[in-house]
């Protein structure tokens, strides 16, 4: 700090640490002071001055910084045209997350000094760590000015132009900064992010290649790539830039991982397996590979093999939630219910995946024939506190299994309640709703659920189905269903759509694509009844036969097709 020449600095220090020191020079030097009189330094301004700041280093190294800030600004008035000072105070009140009290010091050496580019840029950078990127910009406009060549000055306010949403502005300075700088690493790589961020995807690869290629050391530019490429499911390519990487660094098991990701991503299981193994066998401690490894078992329904990684797991780190989850999963997989439930009732209350947990256990209840002790479980979750959504989904479930279907109409509305915008409830009480009967309170709910999702696609489908069997509204039918099969080119979505055609007179496209539905539902009662029913219209009483007595074999209690048959054959 440059407030005092080095020999009166010291001088002054003497005189701080021991009140002995002046008499001792004084009878040193005796001839020359019976000519000059003593005169004391003590109560100088910037003797002081330098006992504050002293004082303030010393206790910024006890990490007094409070202490320090307050040592800070006594310095200050004893010395207030010392910059060196001020700034030092912002730095300090940063490091004490006090962001407005740093500017306002750097305001004031600003008032000083407009033209001290130091204090531009420190000033910037506060509003920036401040979260307030649009008072930074004017600063570091101002620092440019003052010196135009710094090029990290240049990229900072790129960066502070994105946090605005100006990315145009934000991407003509970086492209000054690479006219003036072409091989600058970190203005590329932000023109590269830049893109990236904004879309332009082909943009960023090109800056991405530019700088692997002039930089082949450059790893991180090679991992951004690598991630784009996976974001943009060219797993081809992904591949290719992880692997490069890989050559120079075999034993980055951060890569491996992006590399068994994308295998996955290419059904590649097997590849992905090899990689996570390495990680494993090199480093058995990395407890996401293992992770990954029984995920990928139970992805190709091998589960045996999911079992014995879980289990591996757990003996390695016996509190890990998660693969106590995944074990109970594939005993499931293997129909051991009570090996699952045995993992299931493993997860702790206070786990993260105890309501999963639970919606587990309801369902192997139900499954061995246990219906009300999985509603006594799953309701007493509710009496314990707000369960997460999947609770109130299948108690719902589990109370119109026992036929219990007004517990189950007020467990959704109760959900609805608590979750308004989830989906899979909202969905659910627009179904339990017409299940029980009430028609026109399932169509309200379905139309309140696109407000929320309106390209929810089995949303579209009930209104459009809904429509048809009412034979009301046909053109606004015809407008769901065809949305919805645009969204989810489902059978059972393209038969609505038939059953539409069918209901406006459109026969010939109503069959066309009911017979496309059949072909891929073809255990379904319900699309062959409407082929025949099609078929009938057309005049087509033998494939009409054929298709409801298709119908019929998969639905033998339907009384309903029985009669249809039975009136064909008398027509004949």
């Amino acid at each position: 700090m440059p407030l005092l020449h080095f020999s009166k600095l010291t001088l002054l220090l003497a005189f701080l640490v021991s009140g002995c020191v002046a008499a001792d020079i004084h009878n040193d030097t005796k001839d020359a002071t019976d000519k000059t009189p003593y005169v004391s330094l003590l109560n100088e301004p910037q003797s002081n001055a330098y006992f504050h700041y002293a004082r303030a280093r010393m206790l910024i190294a006890e990490n007094d910084r409070e202490g320090a800030v307050a040592a800070y600004r006594n310095a200050i008035d004893y010395d207030p045209d010392d910059e060196g000072l001020r700034f030092e105070l912002a730095e300090i009140y940063m490091a004490v997350e006090q962001p407005k009290e740093a500017i306002r010091v750097l305001e004031d050496v600003l008032l000083r000094n407009p033209d001290s580019f130091k204090a531009n840029t420190s000033l910037a950078n506060a509003y920036f760590g401040n979260q307030q990127p649009d008072k930074a910009i004017p600063y570091f406009r101002r620092a440019l000015e003052l010196n135009p060549e710094k090029e990290q000055i240049r990229l900072h306010l790129a960066i502070a132009l994105v946090r605005v949403g100006d990315v145009d502005l934000a991407s003509e300075e970086l492209k000054n900064l690479l006219k003036r700088y072409p091989e600058s690493r970190s203005g590329r790589m932000a023109m590269a992010r830049l893109y990236r961020e904004t879309g332009l995807n082909q943009l960023a690869v090109e800056q991405y290649r530019h700088l692997i290629l002039h930089n082949p050391d450059l790893d991180q530019a090679y991992l951004e790539l690598g991630l784009l490429y996976e974001e943009l499911k060219e797993w081809q390519n992904a591949l290719e830039v992880f692997k490069d990487v890989l050559k120079q660094r075999p034993l980055d098991f951060t890569l491996r991982h992006h590399l068994a990701r994308v295998y996955v991503g290419m059904e590649r299981y097997d590849d992905a397996l090899e990689e996570l193994n390495i990680i494993v066998d090199l480093k058995p401690e990395d407890f996401d590979a293992r992770r990954k490894i029984g995920l990928i078992f139970l992805e190709q329904e091998r589960w045996a093999d999911a079992i014995s990684a879980f289990k591996e797991l757990l003996n390695l780190k016996p509190e890990l939630d998660p693969a106590r989850y995944y074990l109970g999963t594939a005993y499931e997989g293997l129909l051991d219910w009570e090996a699952a439930l045995e993992a299931f009732l493993g997860i702790d209350r206070d786990s993260a995946l105890y309501d999963d947990a639970i919606s587990h256990i309801g369902y192997i209840y139900l499954e061995t024939g246990r219906v009300s002790e999985a509603i006594k479980l799953l309701h007493a979750r509710m009496v314990e506190g707000k369960p997460r959504p999947q609770v109130y989904n299948y108690l719902t479930s589990l109370y119109m299994a026992d036929g219990q279907n007004e517990s189950a109409l007020n467990t959704i509305e109760n959900g609805v309640e608590l979750y308004p915008d989830n989906i899979e409830l909202l969905y659910q009480r627009v179904l339990i709703l017409e299940q029980t009967g009430r028609h026109e309170g399932a169509m309200q709910a379905a139309k309140d659920l696109l407000e929320v999702d309106d390209e929810h696609a089995e949303t579209l489908n009930f209104l459009a189905y809904a429509l048809a069997v009412d034979n009301r509204e046909l053109d606004k039918a015809l407008a769901y269903a065809e949305r919805a099969i645009k969204i989810k080119p489902a059978p059972h979505i393209l038969d609505t759509l038939g059953w539409v055609y069918y209901r406006l007179g459109r026969l010939i496209e109503a069959l066309k694509i009911i017979e496309e539905a059949s072909l891929q539902l073809s255990e379904d009662s319900v699309i062959f009844e409407h082929l025949g029913e099609i078929h009938l219209a057309l005049k087509n009483l033998d494939q009409a036969r054929t298709a409801f007595e298709k119908a019929l074999q998969l639905q033998p209690d339907n009384l309903d097709l029985r009669g249809k048959l039975e009136k064909l054959a008398d027509s004949q």
